[in-house]
C-alpha cells in the first residue's frame, strides 16, 4: 500500500501526533489565540515533530524562526 502524501503524509503523524488534528482542536474559528499566533504555534509543532524524518536541522531552524515570531508578538502585547 502506497503512502497518501496529500491527505495523510507519514511525517505529520509520527509519535501518535496528528499535527492537523491538533491544530483544528486547539485553534478553532473562535478562541483565545489570534490567527497569526495559531499559525506560528502550529508551525513550531509541525517542524519539531517531523524534523528527524524530513529535513533535519533545517526543520529545527524553521521551528526556531516561528517560535521567535511568536515571542515577538507576545512581547508587543506587554
Amino acid at each position: 500500500m502506497s503512502e497518501d502524501i496529500i491527505n495523510k503524509p507519514s511525517h505529520y503523524h509520527k509519535n501518535e501526533i496528528d499535527v492537523n488534528g491538533y491544530l483544528e482542536k486547539h485553534f478553532p474559528t473562535e478562541g483565545s489565540y489570534t490567527v497569526s499566533e495559531g499559525f506560528y504555534i502550529g508551525n513550531v509543532i509541525k517542524y519539531t515533530s517531523r524534523y528527524k524524518n524530513k529535513n533535519g536541522l533545517e526543520d529545527l531552524e524553521k521551528a526556531r524562526f516561528n517560535l521567535n515570531k511568536l515571542i515577538e508578538l507576545e512581547s508587543k502585547d506587554k
